[in-house]
């Protein structure tokens, strides 16, 4: 059964189509099916906000003169603000003239030769020490050959077990039989008080070292007149392996409770 009646059809010339809930469009009262009644659907002359112009895509031209490289990003020279693509972004804005060149290398010169100059104090001063040191180590190794043929000491000391010194005496002893420093060796594991202890029986020094409220017989560097070590019950073993004697080292046996003697009163 047909309606002929009933419904409207689209007024798009290419559409046509017969709908019965036509929409009529409120600008131009023409009628349209659900797919046409929009105003930018119809294309609507009398609508308020016309079909919007979509815009065209800008694309950036290289400013390089013989590249035609466009870009629809904008990459701008922090200099001269120009578009370059990315085979031109190196186009010399930035390149330094030859007085700027010259500025600027003197300029990094100036740390580059403190830093030589510092270099070559430091050098030197290594170079001194080791010199030094070998100077030091070489003199040791012929004052230990010195003292150890001529050094006296405790029989029962074996020969692996000795350690040698050469030792000046203290300025109130006067012993006639030794007016010199003397060798003198002992065993390398005892404490320090117990070499104190021998070194004085040996040179036949008076030892007051149990008595109380007097100056104790102390060990001290002959070359700057320091206290070797204060702790009676320290290991020789310990001292040396500190560096802070070495074997076949000239000391002062001396009565005194400070921390230092004049060592330029000891031959």
């Amino acid at each position: 059964m047909e309606f002929p009646e009933t419904g409207k059809r689209c007024s798009i010339k290419d559409c046509k189509l017969l709908d019965f809930l036509p929409f009529v469009c409120e600008h131009c009262q023409a009628t349209f099916c659900k797919e046409h009644f929009h105003t930018i659907s119809h294309e609507c002359l009398k609508a308020e906000n016309p079909k919007p112009i979509l815009e065209k895509p800008v694309n950036f031209l290289c400013s390089k003169e013989s590249c035609k490289e466009t870009s629809p990003v904008e990459m701008p020279c922090i200099k001269c603000k120009q578009h370059f693509c990315l085979a031109h972004r190196h186009h010399g804005c930035l390149e330094l003239d030859e007085t700027e060149k010259i500025q600027k290398l003197k300029k990094w010169q100036i740390p580059k030769k403190q830093f030589a100059e510092a270099k070559a104090i430091v050098d030197k001063q290594i170079a001194d020490s080791l010199k030094k040191s070998k100077n030091t180590a070489m003199a040791n190794k012929v004052q230990l050959m010195r003292v150890k043929g001529s050094a006296i000491g405790p029989k029962n000391v074996s020969m692996s077990e000795r350690c040698y010194f050469l030792v000046s005496l203290p300025l109130t002893v006067k012993n006639k039989h030794i007016c010199t420093p003397k060798g003198v060796f002992v065993n390398a594991q005892w404490t320090i008080g117990k070499c104190i202890d021998s070194i004085a029986d040996t040179l036949k020094v008076p030892n007051d070292n149990n008595a109380v409220a007097t100056n104790k017989l102390r060990l001290f560097h002959h070359s700057n007149g320091a206290l070797i070590c204060g702790e009676m019950d320290t290991p020789l073993t310990k001292l040396f392996e500190d560096s802070t004697i070495v074997d076949g080292q000239h000391i002062i046996l001396e009565y005194s409770d400070n921390i230092s003697v004049d060592m330029s009163l000891y031959k």
